[in-house]
């Protein structure tokens, strides 16, 4: 077998070589031929030369990664699909409720999570603040942008289209009552970030098929589990046998870890619901201007897969959902920068165990991870 230079299999059906025993994905945003110059990690303010792309530039970092668009092997989907559901049993079968449990890229994260790291479960704790109203506020003028290429009033445009959904009128509610020092911070903030949109995004040409709120969900085991995902921008045609589809998460707040976990669960989602995966994933920050490129490749499905996997066992092993190493251990992205791994199943096995691995060195490649902040 024809080996890279990483020592990976080259130009072969991944079913030969089995997905479990597949590397971990090694692409990363930073350093990337596909993504931004290598500032990318640190602040515009260390270099009088950065600058954030804008327009053409912009767009294509989304539809040229200095790579040829990659044709996957048939099999690779269905290959992705039997592996996770060999470790989706268990947490389909634990479920309490009558409709399909569903997995979620933010459900993952907090199962991964120790203690120290773990962020509120937001589909119980509705628990409000301005970094939250902010995030819901340029999501709705990102899209905003993106089809009709104007902002008006920033505010008033974005809690006009938060109150047009159900699920948001309680935040609109609670900016309401902000006081009016609260209220003048989020406003500068939120007119700062609008003004960056408007300068670095122009409107999507309608022959791209832009679709905001885009949601991903892909069925398993028959319907017992949902993988679901929802992305703020997918744009390209899909193809049956060419990866042609960008899929693009926004965020107002700084860059995480689990940012990157989060848009290779997206393409996951994606590969395993039309069976092709899209072309890149990506994360923009309206704060800076900066957006991660991850060009998707059999790698970075495998890790994905690997650790949606790993996190539903971690769902299902204890409420807390915490996975412990033998040193007993907490053990999470926050606290070692790498997340446990998945044993390759004996000839014949139908289980897929969770293994914790020893703690790599931090991958440099990625920003490391703040103890003090959330997983």
């Amino acid at each position: 077998m024809a080996m890279d230079e990483n020592g990976h299999p080259k130009g072969e059906c991944y079913s030969q070589y089995g997905i479990p025993g597949g590397p971990e994905s090694s692409v990363s945003s930073e350093g990337d031929p596909g993504t931004i110059p290598p500032s990318v990690g640190a602040s515009p303010g260390r270099s009088s030369c950065w600058q954030p792309l804008a327009g053409t530039s912009l767009l294509d970092r989304l539809r040229s990664t200095g790579r040829a668009r990659p044709s996957f092997h048939p099999t690779l989907a269905s290959d992705l699909r039997a592996f996770v559901e060999r470790g989706v049993e268990g947490f389909a079968s634990s479920s309490a409720t009558d409709h399909a449990p569903s997995v979620t890229r933010e459900r993952l994260t907090r199962a991964l999570a120790c203690p120290l790291h773990r962020m509120p479960d937001r589909s119980t704790d509705r628990s409000f603040s301005l970094s939250l109203a902010r995030g819901a506020l340029m999501d709705a003028l990102f899209r905003q942008v993106v089809t009709t290429g104007t902002i008006g009033d920033a505010s008033a445009d974005g809690l006009e289209a938060l109150s047009l959904d159900e699920f948001q009128v309680p935040l609109v509610a609670w900016i309401g009552q902000l006081s009016p020092a609260e209220r003048s911070e989020l406003r500068c903030e939120i007119e700062r970030q609008s003004d960056g949109l408007l300068r670095r995004w122009p409107a999507l040409d309608p022959a791209w098929l832009p679709r905001t709120r885009e949601t991903l969900r892909a069925p398993l085991a028959g319907g017992r589990v949902d993988l679901v995902a929802r992305v703020d921008l997918a744009i390209g045609r899909p193809s049956r046998s060419e990866a042609s589809v960008a899929l693009v998460e926004t965020t107002s707040g700084e860059r995480r870890q689990s940012h990157r976990h989060d848009r290779h669960f997206d393409a996951l989602v994606e590969t395993l619901r039309r069976g092709v995966p899209p072309f890149v994933v990506a994360t923009y920050f309206s704060s800076s201007g900066e957006i991660d490129v991850d060009p998707v490749t059999p790698e970075l499905l495998i890790g994905a897969a690997r650790r949606c996997v790993v996190g539903m066992q971690a769902m299902v092993a204890s409420g807390i959902g915490r996975i412990r190493d033998p040193g007993d251990e907490p053990f999470c992205a926050g606290c070692a920068g790498e997340l446990s791994v998945v044993t390759a199943p004996t000839p014949g096995s139908t289980t897929v165990s969770p293994v914790v691995a020893a703690r790599p060195p931090v991958d440099e490649g990625i920003l490391p991870f703040p103890r003090e902040r959330a997983a």
